[in-house]
């Protein structure tokens, strides 16, 4: 009996006819809602050398906290205004910022905020002051 001759096949040979698995749906799902989904820019802390990034609070866990520890009027209780600012520098970015503003006085907080909501949101933040009779904004 004659020994079946076996052909030499190369890595590559084989690569070309792997078959991609279909997508999972989870995977769909992703790729749909990400189409068109382009993170804006992170906002530069830069008391440090290299700025500290805060990225927009754009993601479901920080965005829900931003929601529930707002009132309608985008006001903050103090007794939420750490976790506030944890929801909105994130994790990351939150003990190099609180290190920088927990000893200064509660103004400094205040325009650090305003100036990150301006550069994720630009003027829309201010938009209820710019109604007349000082209208609240929807």
């Amino acid at each position: 009996m004659a020994a079946a001759k076996s052909k030499n096949v190369t890595v590559d040979e084989v690569i070309d006819e792997v078959v991609e698995a279909p997508k999972s749906m989870w995977e769909e799902i992703l790729d749909e809602a990400n189409e068109n989904y382009e993170p804006p820019k992170p906002f530069l802390f830069d008391a440090y050398d290299p700025p500290i990034e805060i990225t927009a609070p754009d993601s479901l866990e920080r965005s829900l906290a931003l929601a529930t520890l707002l009132d309608v009027d985008g006001n903050v209780s103090p007794d939420d205004m750490r976790p506030m600012l944890e929801a909105l520098f994130g994790e990351y970015a939150f003990p190099y910022v609180w290190a920088k503003i927990r000893n200064k006085h509660p103004d400094v907080t205040h325009y650090l905020v305003e100036r990150i909501n301006k550069h994720f949101h630009g003027d829309a933040t201010n938009g209820a002051k710019k109604l007349p009779g000082g209208s609240q904004g929807s």
